[in-house]
C-alpha cells in the first residue's frame, strides 16, 4: 500500500469521524442549552450556528465521500480479461474493501438528502429569527442597524441580501433580538428546535456509520 492511499484512508476516515461528532454536538448539547433560553435569545445562536455548519459540514461531506469513492475504485481488484461479464464486475465492486469504500462514500455524501428535509424547518427558525430583529452574528447585527435594513425572509437571509459578507465574517453571534419573544413563539421555536435536533442526528448517524464503514475498509 502507498503512503497516498495511507494518507487518503486517514483523510476520508478522521474527517467523516469528525464531522459526524460536530454534528451530533448540535443535538446533544447546543440545542438543549438553546431550548432552555427564549427564542430573542436562541434563535440568534441558532442562526450562528447554522451559518457556520453550511461552511464546514457540506465540505466535510464532499471530501471524505470523495476519497473513499476514490479508495472504492483503486481497490477493485484487476479485470480476469475482456470477457468479464457485467455481473461478474459489479460483483467485485460490491464486495470486500472495494464494497466498503462505496458504501462509505454514499453514507457520507447522503447528508446532502437529508439536509434537504430539514431546510424547511431550518427556514422557518430563520424567518422567526428575522421577524424578531435577529441576524446571523454580531458583526452582521451592527451592520443592519447602522444602515436601516428591513426584515427578510429566510432565503434573503441565506442569500446574505443587505448584510457583511457570510465568507469572512467571523464574529460572535447576536447575543438576543431586537424584539423581545412571547410566551408562544418561545414554545413555536421550541418545538422547531426539537424538529431540528432529530433530524439532525440521523445526520450524525448516517456520516459517522460511513466513516466506520470506511474504516473496516481499510482494515480489511
Amino acid at each position: 500500500m502507498s503512503s497516498a492511499t495511507q494518507a487518503l484512508q486517514i483523510l476520508s476516515i478522521s474527517t467523516s469521524l469528525l464531522a459526524a461528532g460536530g454534528i451530533a454536538s448540535l443535538s446533544l448539547f447546543n440545542i438543549p442549552l438553546l431550548k432552555s433560553q427564549p427564542a430573542s435569545r436562541s434563535l440568534p445562536s441558532l442562526r450562528w450556528l447554522f451559518s457556520r455548519g453550511s461552511h464546514i459540514f457540506p465540505t466535510a461531506a464532499g471530501l471524505s465521500s470523495s476519497g473513499f469513492a476514490y479508495l472504492a475504485y483503486t481497490s477493485l481488484p484487476p479485470s480476469p480479461g475482456p470477457s468479464t461479464s457485467i455481473s461478474t464486475t459489479l460483483r467485485h465492486a460490491c464486495a470486500g474493501k472495494p464494497g466498503m469504500y462505496a458504501a462509505a462514500a454514499v453514507l457520507c455524501i447522503s447528508i446532502a438528502p437529508i439536509t434537504g428535509f430539514m431546510v424547511p424547518t431550518n427556514f422557518e427558525l430563520i424567518a422567526k429569527n428575522e421577524q424578531l430583529g435577529g441576524t446571523r452574528s454580531a458583526a452582521s447585527a451592527q451592520h443592519r442597524a447602522s444602515v436601516g435594513s428591513k426584515t427578510r425572509s429566510a432565503e434573503e437571509s441565506v442569500d446574505s441580501k443587505d448584510d457583511v459578507s457570510q465568507w469572512t465574517d467571523l464574529s460572535v453571534p447576536q447575543e438576543k433580538t431586537e424584539k423581545e419573544s412571547g410566551a408562544e413563539m418561545d414554545r413555536e421555536v421550541r418545538v422547531l428546535l426539537d424538529k431540528f435536533s432529530k433530524l439532525n442526528m440521523v445526520r450524525a448517524v448516517a456520516i459517522g456509520v460511513g466513516g466506520v464503514v470506511g474504516l473496516m475498509g481499510a482494515l480489511a
